[in-house]
């Protein structure tokens, strides 16, 4: 075969760029062209509207000047004629009538006129005969006129006629006696329609508008109107507030949405009429306006992007047949090489592959055949072709039984078969030849050694059986679904999950089995549309799904499905893990709960620290007014009144450092049986006689390391609080007893270690609480008590008490069912009495003789305990904060005798600044003062518990013991 040789490819790029800018360059011009004549054609439109609009604005001023001016002369001849005849009081009222009726006759806008007395009586109306007499001091014109001395005309806001119901406005003078002084009004009711009808012959367009406003905002008439248009005030508007100060005539524009009457933008114009403080508007939709100009621009934009369009389509044509040219060009050069290239590469290819391929006609002769032939059958050098492939193969001159080639001609379709041959393994199969009749003309025969396919088939089948082993270990449930949602594959915990021990899952979709298993209907069905939606986010999916157990416990998952793909991007399954992190969700609610009530603590124990800094100050200056008052003076019940309020609040600050954990705790081993059963005759005298206490005790004892006093407040509290659940009769029961709490049931309580712990129940068959409730039901001040019942601070003063015991609260409730306070409290091994020591008294120096250096940063508190030690003659330093103590010592290093300090201080604190002080002053002694109790932490060896440490608030009793205690 024969081809005429192409030796060079014409260049056609030169050609091409001429065609694209001569385009680009017709179609710049066309649309340069269109943006000039559009946006000349746009001012000409709004140019022309405004003309427009400034003619009818003359128009109307002219129409409104006129109109006006003929209604105030017919006013003016009225109150002369009113005049001539003696004034109005001479008058009757039919006689005044006559007198307006005439007038009304001969001026059209003029509906009707009425006379008004100076007491504000209508008292002539030229359409009501006999008149009916109507007070009208309320409206604005009478208002007007009576007030103001002026003579000059008065244009009213628009009213309704209290006659026909009609709009109207009123043209008013007013009316003097013959001394000057104020007799009545005189006004004329002019016809709105008169002037509507004027307006409608105007031509500003379907959305065009005519408004008519006082000067100081008052809208008058607007067409077309509705009445909901006279509320409006124009004092607001860009008339008024801009242009009408500037020009008394002129034209603006408005954009959409900022006019008062329309939300379409305007063009407007405007006059203001000479002899009366109105102003006549005529404005158009510019929208309206436009739409002309907007259509023409409309056709003219389409007939330029046809034509460029249609110039693209010519240029885009031409290129493409300029490349169609060098594409064939380039095709006829490639194919001179590839068909001489292919033969070669083809024998090459076929020499290339690892396989014995053979070509055999039907007589079973191979016609052609690779180099792996030779390798494979092990015949180096020996011819192959020609020969039939059951004497290369076997050695036979007759095929053997099951002959692959045999069953290809018999089926018509491929043929394959698997065979061992000495150590190896091969796959063997043959497909058809066809002619373009469909006949079968012969074979290809091709021979693969899979051995090591086989010893991997092995191997796989090993790791697949112990994959499964490892998969049923796992107390996961996981299992494995192909491309139509169909079970393959599930562990023993993704079996016992769904409930399919006694089901065939394997080829199932979800919905078949929802059947199968009712009791995991809703589970499956599920299962099966988070599939999808992992499908349609084609990337791994991370979600907590619910499953409920027939005995309506609910189940949480974290649940994670992997789509798998092939490398064709073709679905290949699903694979769903599934986590029962129930226990786990149920620790983290709780762990956030106690981290919560931490930090609630720690609010509450700051406000009592600052609450007990105000206190102290009113304590003590309380005590110090009581002490100087005369024994009878009424100021002391008085000042007995306020100390007692004190120390009711310096009560609920305890409450709430006891929430808070910061309260002293004086602890011994003690029985907490003994405590309830002492207790019990407390509790019943304030427990209702309806509700019964039963007490359930461990025999053995309730041994535990606490303080006394905090454990009667947490029973009784926990007490009282089960009263108040119960409506009317009922049960509370209270329990003790010992257990370990091991690991596993330490971990539902956070923070929690496990250990021997007494546990101490209390339980009430009252209403219940919701979830709501039980999430802050140890807040303080939280209650569902009514106002004025109960502070708030009962269960969270028994929290702070059991935590500052290392101790741990869990509350069951549910409504109408009752509620179970359960307190974990550790375990002491055996009873052991307190000792105590009491202090030794030390002989006291004259008051006058010692010096006490007050260090503390609320000004209110190291003022009121100067005044209280001055009061006793010590000699007092003060200082705000660690740094100034330590200037106040140094200048008087030789004269301290006793630091007064608080613990808490920005900077320095106060054992810190004690131990710098001692440094100086060796013999100085400390009386430490807080809002805080006794901190363990700060406590080292200059913190003596009961000796130096005065808690606030306190008295200046307690101040001067302390004081002679350490002294």
């Amino acid at each position: 075969m024969s081809l005429n040789k192409i030796d060079s490819i014409p260049d056609y790029r030169l050609l091409k760029r001429v065609v694209i800018i001569a385009v680009a360059a017709l179609i710049l011009v066309s649309a340069a062209f269109f943006v000039w004549k559009s946006i000349a054609e746009y001012r000409l439109t709004i140019h022309g509207a405004e003309l427009q609009t400034r003619g009818y604005a003359s128009a109307l001023n002219e129409h409104a000047g006129r109109a006006l001016n003929e209604a105030d002369t017919v006013l003016q001849e009225v109150i002369k004629q009113v005049a001539t005849n003696g004034g109005i009081s001479a008058q009757s009222s039919e006689s005044l009538r006559r007198i307006a009726s005439a007038q009304v006759r001969i001026t059209p806008q003029v509906a009707s006129i009425i006379l008004v007395n100076r007491n504000g009586l209508l008292f002539a109306h030229s359409l009501d005969a006999p008149v009916r007499q109507a007070d009208v001091t309320d409206r604005d014109y009478f208002i007007h006129h009576r007030d103001n001395p002026s003579d000059t005309p008065y244009l009213s806001k628009p009213l309704k006629s209290r006659i026909n119901g009609k709009w109207r406005i009123t043209l008013s003078r007013p009316i003097r006696n013959a001394k000057g002084e104020f007799d009545g009004v005189a006004a004329v009711a002019l016809d709105l329609d008169y002037f509507r009808k004027f307006y409608e012959s105007l031509d500003l367009g379907d959305h065009g508008k005519i408004v008519m406003v006082r000067k100081d905002g008052v809208l008058l008439l607007a067409v077309p109107y509705k009445e909901s248009d006279f509320a409006i005030d124009f004092k607001k508007s860009h008339l008024i507030r801009t242009h009408l100060p500037r020009s008394p005539i002129g034209t603006f524009h408005i954009p959409k949405g900022k006019a008062l009457l329309e939300s379409t933008a305007r063009i407007i114009s405007y006059a203001s009429l000479d002899e009366f403080p109105v102003v006549a508007m005529a404005n158009m939709d510019e929208d309206e306006v436009l739409s002309q100009w907007q259509q023409s621009a409309l056709i003219q934009a389409v007939l330029v992007i046809a034509v460029s369009a249609a110039l693209s389509l010519l240029a885009a044509g031409l290129l493409r047949q300029l490349r169609r040219i060098e594409e064939s060009n380039r095709v006829l050069l490639q194919q001179q090489g590839e068909i001489v290239r292919s033969a070669e590469a083809w024998q090459t290819t076929f020499d290339a592959v690892a396989d014995a391929i053979w070509v055999m006609d039907n007589d079973r002769v191979i016609l052609r055949a690779n180099k792996a032939t030779e390798q494979i059958f092990g015949k180096p050098g020996e011819p192959v072709v020609g020969r039939r492939c059951c004497e290369v193969a076997h050695s036979n001159a007759t095929p053997f039984a099951g002959c692959p080639f045999q069953k290809m001609l018999d089926s018509g379709h491929r043929a394959s078969m698997q065979i061992m041959h000495g150590q190896q393994w091969y796959d063997v199969t043959v497909d058809p030849i066809r002619n373009d009749a469909g006949a079968i003309t012969g074979a290809v025969h091709i021979v693969s050694d899979i051995t090591e396919l086989k010893l991997v088939e092995e191997q796989a089948l090993e790791n697949e059986t112990r994959i499964l082993g490892l998969l049923s270990a796992i107390p996961d449930a996981i299992f494995f679904k192909d491309a139509a949602g169909r079970w393959l594959l599930a562990n023993n915990a993704g079996i016992e999950l769904f409930r399919l021990q006694a089901v065939d899952y394997f080829g199932k979709t979800d919905s078949e089995l929802a059947e199968l298993v009712p009791e995991r209907r809703e589970a499956l069905l599920a299962c099966r549309e988070s599939d999808r939606a992992a499908w349609e986010q084609q990337c791994r999916t991370h979600s907590e799904e619910t499953i409920t157990d027939p005995d309506g416990t609910i189940r949480v998952f974290d649940t994670i499905k992997i789509p798998l793909y092939k490398t064709d991007g073709s679905r290949r399954g699903m694979l769903v893990v599934e986590r029962d992190i129930s226990d786990q969700l149920q620790m983290e609610m709780q762990l956030r709960q106690a981290q919560k009530m931490e930090a609630i603590g720690h609010l509450a124990g700051g406000i009592a620290h600052d609450f007990n800094n105000l206190l102290t100050p009113i304590l003590g200056y309380a005590e110090m007014v009581a002490a100087r008052l005369q024994p009878g003076d009424p100021l002391g019940a008085k000042m007995a009144g306020i100390s007692a309020a004190a120390h009711k609040a310096k009560d609920l600050t305890q409450q709430l450092l006891s929430f808070g954990r910061r309260q002293a705790v004086a602890t011994a081993v003690i029985d907490l049986n003994e405590i309830i059963e002492s207790f019990y005759i407390v509790l019943r005298r304030t427990i209702r006689e309806s509700i019964s206490i039963d007490l359930a005790l461990d025999p053995a004892g309730a041994f535990i390391a606490a303080d006394r006093s905090q454990m009667e407040q947490v029973i009784l509290n926990l007490t009282v609080n089960a009263q108040d659940a119960l409506g009317g009769k009922g049960t509370i029961a209270i329990e003790t007893c010992k257990l370990f709490m091991d690991g596993e049931s330490a971990r539902l309580h956070p923070g929690m270690m496990d250990g021997d712990y007494i546990l101490l129940a209390f339980h009430d068959s009252g209403c219940g609480m919701s979830s709501e409730v039980l999430a802050h039901i140890f807040e303080p001040f939280f209650t569902t008590k009514p106002a004025g019942h109960g502070t708030g601070l009962g269960l969270a003063t028994v929290y702070g008490i059991v935590k500052q015991h290392n101790g741990h609260v869990s509350v069951l409730s549910r409504e109408h069912e009752g509620t179970t306070f359960r307190i974990y409290l550790p375990a002491a091994a055996e009873l052991a009495p307190v000792e105590t020591m009491a202090p030794v008294a030390e002989p006291v120096r004259d008051h006058g003789e010692i010096t006490v250096l007050v260090v503390e940063d609320n000004e209110m508190v190291r003022d009121m305990v100067r005044e209280m030690l001055e009061g006793y003659s010590y000699r007092v330093l003060t200082a705000a904060d660690g740094n100034n103590a330590i200037q106040v010592a140094a200048d008087n290093r030789d004269k301290i005798d006793l630091l007064v300090s608080d613990i808490v201080m920005p900077g320095i604190n106060g054992p810190e600044l004690y131990e710098q002080l001692l440094l100086q002053i060796p013999s100085l002694r400390v009386v430490y003062i807080s809002g805080y109790p006794m901190n363990p932490s700060l406590r080292k060896d200059t913190l003596e518990e009961e000796v130096n440490y005065l808690q606030k608030p306190f008295t200046a009793e307690a101040l001067l013991e302390r004081i002679r205690m350490v002294l």
